[in-house]
């Protein structure tokens, strides 16, 4: 699954950075929404899940911000307990800082906080198996590209590494982790 993403990853970049030289449309002072997918896993857990979630941005030259709404599907934790399946609607904020290098070509850095409404399942020999759930805060840092397509339409495609510790009550295990996602803005 790693490699399928990673090479998801290049071919998008390299087709938005061709397309970045093929039209000259810069999106600056507006604001917008739409869709974005994404992959997560954090260290600690046995496998990465995928995830779909809508996205608000609002973009000056050089600086911006964005809040999404995501839903990230089941990871699994193999603790000594048993299994433990996570699953995570976190709604997120960033500030974003952009170095135009092209009139539709924009790299950025970014930093934000999230509260990441966390369900658990738990599965094996714990004590009182069922479902929980608890808000967790964390906050993240990365980088990305902003692609404009048109002149009311940006794809973009970012890196985040995700800080946000695990349940205290429940197991040691992290919840940090790499996160990649792809979105599309429509700004109006």
């Amino acid at each position: 699954m790693k490699k399928f993403v990673t090479i998801v990853v290049l071919m998008a970049v390299t087709s938005l950075f061709s397309l970045s030289h093929a039209q000259q449309y810069l999106i600056e002072d507006g604001s917008g929404f739409g869709p974005k997918i994404g992959y997560y896993k954090a260290p600690d857990a046995d496998d990465g899940t995928m995830f779909i979630g809508i996205q608000s941005r609002s973009k000056g030259k050089y600086l911006g911000g964005e809040f999404s709404l995501e839903y990230r599907g089941e990871q699994t934790y193999t603790t000594t307990g048993g299994e433990l399946s996570v699953k995570q609607v976190p709604i997120t904020g960033s500030l974003m800082l952009f170095a135009p290098l092209a009139q539709n070509f924009s790299p950025y850095g970014l930093a934000g906080l999230g509260a990441y409404y966390t369900f658990y399942d738990y599965d094996g020999g714990f004590i009182n198996p069922g479902d929980d759930s608890e808000v967790k805060f964390g906050y993240h840092l990365g980088f990305g590209a902003d692609v404009a397509i048109s002149e009311s339409a940006a794809f973009n495609i970012d890196y985040r590494y995700l800080f946000l510790d695990g349940s205290d009550d429940i197991t040691d295990k992290e919840f940090s982790g790499n996160v990649i996602s792809a979105g599309l803005t429509f700004y109006f």
